[in-house]
């Protein structure tokens, strides 16, 4: 095995380190040893440009629901929460 190969992460580390990479900045030696590796592997160059590709269709897709990049909270409209009323009084009776 080459020292290559024994310095620069495995593919399925890459992809632990592609996810963990969206989420956190990574220290420099571990950013260094991904760039070599996608440099050299063509298929985690691709799979790290579909996950760019899914992070920015699900930013556009939260964007266009007018939330503002934050996720909508839960909750009952206010027509649901009269008709809850109304059934709840009316059992009361």
């Amino acid at each position: 095995m080459s020292w290559v190969a024994r310095f620069l992460p495995t593919c399925q580390e890459m992809s632990h380190l592609l996810s963990d990479a969206l989420d956190r900045r990574l220290p420099w030696h571990i950013r260094a040893r991904m760039f070599v590796h996608l440099r050299m592997c063509v298929l985690c160059e691709q799979y790290r440009h579909q996950l760019a590709l899914l992070r920015r269709f699900l930013r556009l897709k939260d964007d266009s629901h007018g939330t503002g990049g934050q996720a909508p909270q839960p909750g009952l409209s206010d027509e649901a929460k009269e008709r809850i009323r109304r059934a709840l009084h009316s059992s009361h009776l």
